[in-house]
């Protein structure tokens, strides 16, 4: 089973593509999005991460992934 921490960084991983992904449609998130990803980092390297942390990351990770798809999904007919 994976440690708290490697389950983290997997998830920061992801984070960061989220972030670059949805580039190609907004810059809205980007900002946020990489200080919380340092933010996590800097928890993780300080043994400070716990479940609550982990838990709030997969919601988090799950939320921009929706996001990204909604992007996906709009295909305008006459925008």
């Amino acid at each position: 089973m994976k440690t708290i921490e490697e389950q983290v960084l997997e998830l920061l991983t992801r984070y960061y593509d989220l972030k670059d992904e949805l580039l190609d449609y907004t810059d809205e998130f980007h900002d946020s999005m990489l200080y919380d990803i340092q933010g996590y980092r800097e928890e993780v390297y300080e043994d400070a991460i716990g479940e609550d942390e982990l838990a709030t990351l997969k919601k988090q990770v799950k939320a921009f992934e929706l996001i990204l798809k909604g992007y996906k999904g709009i295909k305008y007919i006459y925008g």
